[in-house]
């Protein structure tokens, strides 16, 4: 006999996964702090370090271009070539360096057997999500910067084509409270996303 129908809302909330509200209000707690901690720093600081791999890809880029215009006597490929060789020997111990000192992880070392397939897929993992990582951390702060600070230069005269409008209110009220969101909401997703960078360089070319 199926008696849930007659449990109260608690017990039916608990048997069915739902989240009750008390959860729901200790999860938004928990976000509204992240800023003020000194960990959450930490996972910024480890997602504003570009991944060696996007730098020296860019670099390499830079002078691909200049070696075209005529400037750069043919040396763009060997840049290239040797961008390559430094992120395959580099990239690694660069990964666990940054790791350690920044989040104290220790990622460790892999076994010698299958070193470059491992190393490649990591390469390419982690050009993404540390890229990812990065856009999100300068978004956050072009973000809140902006829109917390909406209210101070957001009275223009209307009607204003800004969301929110066509009323000054609205347009004001609807950017700080997504001013508000970001300022809270990008933090949580930096420190998943690094924490998805350590968990790949640890399977990749760590210790698992």
């Amino acid at each position: 006999m199926d008696d849930s129908r007659h449990s109260p809302p608690e017990t039916q909330a608990r048997t069915t996964g739902t989240p009750g509200l008390r959860e729901v209000l200790r999860g938004l707690r928990s976000v509204s702090k992240l800023p003020l901690q000194r960990r959450t720093w930490q996972h910024i600081a480890y997602a504003l370090f570009l991944p060696l791999g996007l730098a020296l890809i860019a670099g390499s880029m830079r002078v691909m271009k200049w070696d075209r215009a005529g400037d750069g006597g043919g040396a763009g490929p060997l840049v290239l070539v040797a961008a390559i060789v430094v992120v395959a020997l580099c990239g690694p111990p660069f990964e666990r360096v940054r790791a350690r000192l920044l989040l104290g992880e220790e990622i460790g070392r892999g076994p010698r057997e299958g070193r470059i397939k491992r190393g490649t897929a990591f390469f390419f993992a982690n050009l993404l999500l540390g890229s990812v990582s990065f856009a999100v951390v300068i978004g956050w702060v072009i973000v809140s910067l902006r829109n917390l600070s909406y209210p101070i230069w957001g009275w223009v005269p209307y009607p204003d084509p800004a969301w929110g409008g066509p009323t000054p209110l609205g347009a004001v009220s609807l950017h700080f409270a997504a001013g508000v969101v970001a300022f809270f909401g990008a933090p949580w997703l930096v420190i998943r996303l690094t924490r998805w960078q350590v968990q790949v360089a640890r399977r990749l070319i760590g210790s698992g």
